[in-house]
């Protein structure tokens, strides 16, 4: 059985500016080698075999392949063609070239079940990204199929794009083979403040493990989408990590089931706070992969996301 999987640049504009570019992966798609670093970090599907491919330059941008129950599709290191252009335009190109090579493997936007953006300086212009999606979403009626589980996080790239992008999407072959959107019990749908996600999506299947993908979540008031606990990194890191087990809990999983987890970080000193919180919980200090980057309002000192793998009962 072949994998999937993704490898990422991390690091604010700063950080990537002093590093060599030969000294850290593009955002890119990798068959082999591409394990972020960590234990719990494959971000990865099951594949019996890999079916296509789509690149742009030298760089493999997309993997296709399949199982018994459902095609599969990857996408990773998605940039806009145009980087001189300005961001907002950026952002609007990048959807259409999803979209492309989405098609060049026989998928469309409606198989979408979870995207990641990569935003540089995503404080600055998080609104401009939003309003870029959300146009796109509605000329492309995502809004009235299915709208895919997100993350928008401030990180930059070495190609120097305002954004990067990547996503996964699925298409049944068998009856019992879906993708569904889950809600989290804990907090508004993203859509009350017309912000275009879900707060996770999860792919069942007939006969293997489910999956379900949880969105870059931040400290939330509950059933609001006003930002929790401003300036208490511990009380934030206790908000954010109730709404994900809630949202864990509602479809059947519990921490024991999560196969890949990354926290985005404020600033490098309140990785104390976070480790002092998994020690609290029981939780291992390599539960998540640990990154310092911008969270999309300057009041969130914390996110994560969060995958899940289930065996059917």
């Amino acid at each position: 059985m072949e994998e999937m999987k993704l490898n990422f640049c991390w690091g604010t504009s700063q950080e990537v500016s002093k590093l060599d570019d030969k000294s850290i992966p593009s955002l890119c798609l990798v068959c082999e080698d591409g394990e972020l670093p960590g234990v719990k970090t494959s971000l990865s599907l099951p594949i019996e075999k890999i079916t296509g491919q789509v690149k742009r330059g030298e760089r493999i941008v997309a993997l296709k392949g399949e199982d018994s129950q459902a095609e599969f599709c990857l996408l990773g290191g998605i940039t806009p063609p145009d980087l001189t252009a300005p961001r907002k335009q950026q952002a609007k190109d990048i959807f259409v070239e999803i979209e492309n090579v989405l098609k060049e493997l026989g998928f469309s936007f409606d198989d979408v079940v979870r995207t990641w953006f990569y935003v540089d300086e995503v404080c600055q212009w998080y609104g401009d990204f939003n309003a870029a999606r959300s146009e796109f979403f509605e000329t492309r009626g995502v809004f009235d199929h299915f709208l895919p589980a997100s993350t928008g996080i401030g990180v930059a790239n070495i190609e120097g794009a305002a954004l990067i992008a990547g996503l996964i999407a699925m298409r049944p072959k068998v009856d019992g083979a879906k993708a569904e959107i889950v809600e989290s019990p804990l907090q508004e749908p993203a859509m009350a403040y017309r912000s275009s996600f879900s707060r996770a999506a999860e792919i069942i299947t007939a006969t293997k493990a489910s999956r379900l993908y949880i969105s870059g979540t931040a400290s939330i008031a509950p059933h609001s989408h006003d930002v929790a606990h401003i300036g208490d990194i511990k009380a934030q890191i206790e908000q954010t990590m109730k709404a994900v087990l809630a949202i864990l809990e509602s479809r059947s999983y519990n921490w024991e089931n999560v196969s890949r987890a990354i926290v985005y970080l404020k600033k490098s000193e309140y990785k104390i706070a976070w480790q002092e919180w998994l020690e609290e919980n029981a939780l291992p200090k390599n539960f998540a992969i640990e990154t310092v980057c911008d969270v999309c309002r300057d009041e969130w000192l914390f996110e994560i996301e969060v995958d899940a793998t289930r065996s059917k009962s």
